[in-house]
């Protein structure tokens, strides 16, 4: 788990430590392996733009429904945001089979590495917001 911009690897040159930390607190908290799929994503697909990565248990339970420990409070989550139906798709097809939750929503995609492990025992899953 990354919690310190000094542990920051080369490999996610198309990232910065501030795209990932909580918008309310600014505390850092994501894992590489999902660091590790959104840098070759980046490569593939070009610019990817997150609307949403950590969130704090606090954050997380005034703007989603999964209150004080869904899926953003793990650091294994990430929302990418999309501009129209073919990014949508384009993102949905790349990221399927490499994820273990897939959200669909207008503007953007949530992806996730979560497992029953990490406390969510309903994975692999697709859903719609």
């Amino acid at each position: 788990m990354i919690r310190e911009p000094g542990n920051w690897q080369e490999d996610w040159c198309n990232f910065t430590p501030d795209e990932f930390r909580c918008k309310c607190c600014n505390r850092l908290e994501i894992a590489s392996e999902l660091l590790d799929l959104l840098q070759k994503a980046r490569k593939v697909l070009g610019p990817l733009t997150l609307t949403s990565a950590y969130r704090c248990p606090d954050h997380n339970s005034k703007v989603s429904s999964t209150g004080m420990s869904g899926p953003h409070t793990s650091g294994y989550a990430v929302d990418i945001h999309v501009s129209n139906s073919q990014h949508r798709k384009q993102i949905i097809s790349y990221f399927a089979d490499k994820v273990t939750g897939l959200g669909v929503a207008k503007t953007f995609i949530h992806i996730d590495l979560l497992n029953a492990d990490l406390g969510f025992d309903a994975r692999p899953n697709c859903w719609l917001y």
